[in-house]
């Protein structure tokens, strides 16, 4: 697969079918980028009724052309399109970008327009890119697709579910001095998925970040699984839009994808490694500072700047970047009091006090070589508004700006930490923030995304430090007859398994659940609490009951015969106004008092086996605290689960509470995770509540959905 994308972005002939001169046209367009850009090889205008288009000699259809064609370029009508495909797949070109739009976004018409067109693609070997793109860019080949003039080469790949976005990212990526090695518009996306994409970026050594703008993730498993692998070397930054209502619709509206849970999104991207912005300045900013500067130790950082506001500002947004602040140590205190306003406490953030105003070129690489130097900075900051010194101080300032500038591209070589400058000059053409810029530094106008800039480092270092340590969990599926065998019986009926049913599963992988039997009358609820001994829980059992609290239909902490035979009559008769299928009621022990834990799983459509780990009881009703993630993981990603909650400290023994037994829930989460893997059919597991001791830790209510 990967081998065809070469072929495309690669190609060394391309025909353009609808190929034309009139201004504005998307024909038009292409042709002429693909031109203007320089392409060495051969081109091929299609146009029935053109001889030669930009002094091209075009031919009437692509059977009339008597080269080879490695790539074509359809920007036609729809009903055109299938005979555009039949002819390409008959060239043996490796792909067609398909720039027309109005196919599978536009309803069932247009999709099966698709379908057809992939039918004739598969049988052909062909790949398709689109429809309803902007088309690809290849700074090496120098073939521009995409009708946008004069894009910049650079390090930066683009993969984007959106022309406009693309046209966008172009013309702001020129405004920032910001170039490209490859560009996709992948459209609707009815061939070539993202996953594939990443892998030809991954491979390609022009390639340094690659930027994604996401609409929706289908194979999102798959895609996740192939991030993971590519974070290990290059950065992924990604907007993924779909957060609100409005974003949904207005991606249905444009591709036809349906948005993805937000919360299985944000832990999926973290799993992956890829870093989630939500604007394109944040998006550039980042990219520049991951392929431009050397990766941080830590999450230390010092502030400077010649003004306390700025500090503040910057500081406060750090922290909330979970990003360290610390006091510098006594000495390199003591290193950078000659450089400061005498008095003033270099703590961190560090507040030259003005004395950078005149002499910036003696003040600032001075105080950064000093922090740099400290084993405990990882990271340094400059704030304020470094460059427009010379308008606000003096003229002459602007030679020491620029050579201060050059002493901070030296001192990120020299030592190997890096500098972010936020000022508030960024956006005006000064050289000496322009010589930052080209050494590596990103010059960032807003504080906010100064901070989220820095985050950004400091996550793909760990990321990149975490994968190469970490293996993801791999293994085939080991069913039992005698479950499969259960899992088809139900499925035959309903949804839902009874909790006998449930707890089938549960005891045959060896999860702790409370003994239990199953009543017919109150004579056997007696026989049943009698032999567990006082006092005991009674639920009631039917398919059509699910959360049986809702109808009364569970009594806790029963002390004595009277009480059972009472409750008994009283959870039937209730479960009667709803159900005339009752299979009796679960008479269990009722067990001691421990932090009560959810858990659970789910196959989610776009990202498949999601586990779910949270605290239970009014915790997940009202608080809503629990974390997800995405299959495949790591080890570390179930102990993550159970670490990464807010209510975590209530587990781990704060304000004297008795640590739980962390080791039992990481096993009853690898448990479920083997029930998963094991039957596809299994579509839903809720435990609730699991209750965890000091020792050991048990779940006295389960769930369990299967696919019918």
């Amino acid at each position: 697969m990967v081998s065809k994308l070469e072929g495309i972005f690669n190609a060394d002939s391309i025909a353009i079918v609808g190929a034309s001169e009139v201004p504005g046209k998307a024909g038009e367009r292409r042709t002429r980028s693909l031109i203007e850009g320089g392409f060495k090889g051969k081109i091929y205008p299609v146009n029935p009724k053109r001889d030669s288009i930009f002094s091209v000699k075009a031919s009437p259809t692509l059977k009339d052309i008597t080269g080879d064609v490695d790539l074509v370029v359809a920007v036609v009508p729809v009903s055109s399109i299938s005979s555009v495909i039949s002819e390409s797949a008959a060239k043996r070109a490796n792909g067609v970008v398909i720039i027309t739009a109005g196919l599978g976004e536009t309803g069932e018409d247009g999709k099966r327009v698709e379908r057809e067109i992939l039918d004739i693609a598969y049988n052909a070997g062909l790949r398709i890119i689109g429809p309803n793109c902007s088309g690809i860019f290849n700074a090496q080949k120098n073939i521009n697709l995409l009708g946008v003039p004069s894009i910049q080469k650079g390090p930066f790949s683009v993969v984007a579910q959106s022309g406009n976005v693309i046209d966008s990212l172009s013309h702001y990526a020129r405004l920032r001095d910001i170039g490209f090695s490859k560009v996709a518009s992948v459209g609707n996306a009815i061939d070539v998925s993202f996953v594939e994409y990443l892998e030809f970026l991954r491979d390609d050594p022009d390639t340094k970040a690659i930027l994604l703008y996401i609409e929706e993730i289908k194979d999102g498993a798959r895609f996740i699984e192939i991030a993971r692998e590519v974070s290990k070397e290059k950065p992924i930054i990604a907007i993924k839009v779909g957060r609100s209502e409005a974003g949904k619709r207005a991606a249905l509206t444009h591709t036809g994808s349906v948005a993805g849970n937000e919360l299985i999104i944000e832990a999926a991207f973290s799993q992956a490694g890829i870093i989630r912005t939500y604007s394109v300045d944040e998006m550039f900013d980042m990219a520049k500072a991951l392929v431009g500067l050397p990766k941080p130790k830590g999450r230390r950082v010092v502030v400077l700047s010649e003004g306390g506001g700025d500090n503040a500002i910057t500081v406060d947004n750090l922290e909330m970047q979970d990003l360290a602040v610390n006091v510098l140590s006594e000495r390199t205190q003591e290193k950078l009091r000659p450089f400061i306003l005498e008095g003033l406490k270099p703590l961190n953030p560090v507040d030259y006090g003005g004395t950078a105003e005149e002499n910036p070129h003696k003040v600032m690489p001075a105080c950064c070589e000093v922090c740099t130097e400290d084993s405990s900075v990882d990271m340094i900051i400059i704030t304020g508004f470094f460059g427009g010194f010379k308008d606000i101080i003096a003229a002459h300032v602007e030679e020491f700006e620029k050579e201060t500038s050059r002493k901070l591209v030296e001192l990120v070589k020299k030592y190997g930490k890096p500098i972010l400058v936020n000022t508030s000059f960024a956006n005006e053409k000064i050289e000496s923030l322009h010589i930052l810029e080209q050494g590596g530094i990103p010059v960032i106008e807003s504080s906010e995304r100064v901070a989220k800039c820095a985050s950004a480092l400091v996550k793909a270092a760990e990321n990149q430090r975490r994968f190469r340590e970490e293996s993801l969990i791999k293994r085939e599926p080991t069913p039992e007859a005698s479950i499969l065998s259960l899992i088809n019986r139900v499925k035959k009926e309903r949804n839902d398994m009874l909790e006998t049913e449930s707890r089938i599963i549960l005891e045959q992988y060896g999860i702790a659940i409370p003994p239990a039997h199953l009543v017919q009358n109150t004579k056997e609820a007696v026989e049943a609490a009698e032999e567990f001994g006082y006092p005991v829980v009674l639920k009631i059992c039917s398919p059509d009951i699910i959360h049986k609290s809702d109808v009364g239909g569970v009594r806790l902490n029963l002390r004595t015969s009277e009480e059972v035979e009472l409750a008994f009559n009283e959870v039937v008769e209730r479960a009667n106004r709803v159900t005339s299928r009752i299979h009796g009621a679960l008479i269990l022990p009722m067990m001691p008092q421990g932090e009560e834990c959810i858990i659970g799983m789910m196959r989610d459509k776009h990202f498949g086996t999601v586990l779910m780990f949270g605290l239970g009881g009014i915790f997940t009703e009202i608080l809503n605290d629990f974390s997800l993630r995405v299959l495949p993981i790591t080890q570390n990603d179930i102990g993550a689960m159970i670490t990464g909650i807010r209510g975590f400290p209530i587990l781990s023994g704060a304000r004297g509470r008795e640590q739980k037994d962390l080791v039992a829930l990481k096993y009853i989460l690898g448990k479920i995770l083997d029930i998963a893997v094991d039957y596809p059919d299994i579509e839903e597991i809720d435990l609730n509540p699991v209750v965890v001791y000091k020792t050991g830790a048990f779940v006295l209510d389960a769930r369990i959905i299967v696919r019918r």
